[in-house]
């Protein structure tokens, strides 16, 4: 059975994101530190990823956060939802791929016959998620490493800067990227909470949304070379076909390999059988 978690369709053309998130003075790491733990030890705080980003349901979970003292930076709401995300990765998961310390977690889905009809703002923020999860799978480690930074530290420049190859493929052509570190940060963090909670599943788990061309990530259970453990990896369908392909030289050259060996091993024992045509002795392989 698979399990849909939808995070996007594609929006075809070129976008910037909407003025509500760009960040003309960014908040101080530490005042969204301070709000996310807030809300995540006097509230659900994964109830805020269970909504749909520009949402009534979203607004109201914010509010709540407020009633209860939790004071939010004035920020858009999607960097108060990667902040949230941000805290809620190291709570429950610690790093992509690990389990999961908690029985039940939620995420907002969308049906894709449902995004014609939200609003561009809605659209383009779930893009922005979409994107964030496009590049965790890409590279699980480096994503789950940036997020122990501290934000806005030289550890998180170095970090972000290493990961540059991971952005342009999901980014599709005619897309800008306006992202400040706090905006990727953000997306990031939902990206990688996102996808650590499809790791965890047992079953074949397919994330639609990312830039990626094929527009999905899916998640398989594979063993584990060289013991009887079975792993989840999330790789975009682009990403599954290089895969395919190394596996399959890898393949082709162990073939090669043994087949060379096995080509050598019978030379070595004509020799050694037939020693007056030039061989003799024992047959000794390396």
């Amino acid at each position: 059975m698979k399990t849909a978690l939808l995070l996007a369709a594609i929006a075809a053309t070129a976008f910037t994101f909407p003025a509500s998130m760009a960040l003309s003075a960014p908040p101080s790491p530490a005042s969204l530190q301070q709000f996310a733990k807030c809300a995540t030890d006097n509230y659900e705080g994964a109830e805020l990823l269970a909504t749909q980003p520009g949402s009534a349901e979203e607004a109201e979970v914010l509010a709540e956060y407020g009633r209860r003292s939790c004071r939010a930076p004035e920020v858009g709401p999607g960097v108060l939802r990667g902040a949230v995300a941000e805290q809620l990765f190291k709570t429950d998961f610690g790093s992509i791929g690990a389990e999961p310390r908690r029985d039940l977690i939620e995420v907002f889905t969308v049906d894709s016959n449902e995004l014609v009809e939200l609003g561009a703002d809605a659209r383009k923020r779930i893009d922005y998620v979409a994107f964030g999860t496009c590049v965790a799978a890409s590279d699980p480690d480096k994503s789950s490493s940036l997020l122990r930074t501290a934000a806005g530290s030289a550890e998180e420049k170095d970090q972000m800067t290493q990961m540059v190859p991971e952005f342009a493929p999901c980014i599709n052509q005619g897309e800008r990227f306006d992202f400040s570190r706090t905006d990727l940060r953000s997306a990031l963090a939902e990206g990688a909470y996102r996808l650590a909670l499809a790791q965890s599943m047992d079953e074949e788990v397919v994330v639609t949304g990312t830039r990626d061309p094929s527009k999905s990530v899916t998640c398989k259970r594979e063993p584990v070379t060289g013991s009887r453990f079975r792993r989840t990896v999330c790789l975009t369908d682009a990403q599954w076909e290089v895969r395919k392909r190394q596996t399959d030289l890898a393949m082709k050259d162990l073939t090669r390999q043994a087949r060379e060996y096995q080509e050598r091993k019978t030379a070595c024992i004509t020799r050694s059988l037939f020693p007056g045509d030039g061989g003799g002795g024992p047959c000794l392989m390396q």
